[in-house]
């Protein structure tokens, strides 16, 4: 495929909006970590793979994982790459490198998801688990980089509240690093229900607060717990923070008035891993 105006490739770069993706029912990976993470985990949603010649040498391994999920791959030039990435007439500010797949968005019930997790270490019985739900979070590099950070940490899953950034957006996509297909998440979650849920599987609700009276170092953390993350500017809605089990705030020694979102979720949900 030579031409940057073909329909393919106004498809492919259309996906940068929320209202394309949901039309087409598919989403964008970009570069050669995230699309082998896409293939090795989610072949079966794979809907297409576009290679330059010169990715296709860099990257042997994805022509392999193509041709065992039976994903055909369609030959490009670094001009139709770069004309998929395009977000608003701007070229992507991270270079694909070659390398972009389309997928299906895959929709997980939150409650379904929820109850896997709860049982994820055995029975709903006491069995360690944590998990973390983000309240109308904003930036798509912080939700990406929960993912991220769920997944290296070993959390059952993630719940995105109502409000929240689509985390099928390229950007998303791209901060997740290919997390994207290691934890399982849901979007569009009704918070106040999740906690009520949570209540009734025997999982801790913890809030996040820069107000708490209890730091997260020095308190006993239950080995079933939920973090509530919340939006980067506001934080938590006051009817998440009541109705939470518990306050947490993370001890500041310097100057800085807060952290950011991304850097307190990898603080909590690593104290949990350690406690784990």
């Amino acid at each position: 495929m030579t031409s940057t105006r073909s329909d393919r490739v106004r498809l492919v770069a259309s996906l940068s909006g929320r209202s394309a993706r949901s039309k087409h029912g598919q989403f964008r990976v970009e570069g050669p970590q995230a699309v082998r993470s896409l293939l090795d985990a989610w072949s079966d949603w794979a809907t297409a793979l576009f290679l330059t010649d010169a990715a296709r040498t860099d990257h042997p391994d994805l022509v392999h994982l193509a041709a065992e999920a039976g994903l055909p791959i369609t030959p490009v030039t670094a001009e139709v790459i770069t004309a998929m990435v395009r977000d608003q007439g701007q070229q992507s500010v991270v270079s694909p490198q070659g390398v972009i797949a389309t997928a299906r968005i895959v929709e997980t019930p939150w409650l379904e998801l929820l109850e896997r997790a709860a049982g994820s270490g055995g029975e709903a019985d006491g069995s360690p688990v944590t998990i973390v739900a983000a309240d109308r979070l904003q930036d798509p590099g912080n939700a990406g980089t929960l993912l991220r950070t769920a997944d290296a940490s070993g959390a059952a899953a993630v719940f995105f509240g109502d409000g929240s950034v689509d985390p099928y957006a390229p950007k998303t996509v791209r901060s997740t690093a290919g997390s994207l297909f290691h934890v399982p998440f849901a979007r569009r979650v009704p918070l106040a229900d999740l906690l009520t849920e949570c209540t009734r599987r025997r999982i801790t609700t913890a809030a996040t607060s820069g107000y708490a009276h209890t730091s997260l170092f020095s308190t006993d953390l239950p080995g079933r717990i939920a973090w509530l993350m919340g939006n980067e500017a506001r934080g938590l809605g006051e009817d998440l923070l009541q109705r939470a089990d518990l306050s947490i705030a993370i001890p500041l020694s310097g100057r800085a008035e807060s952290l950011n979102l991304a850097t307190a979720a990898a603080l909590c949900l690593f104290e949990s891993a350690r406690r784990r």
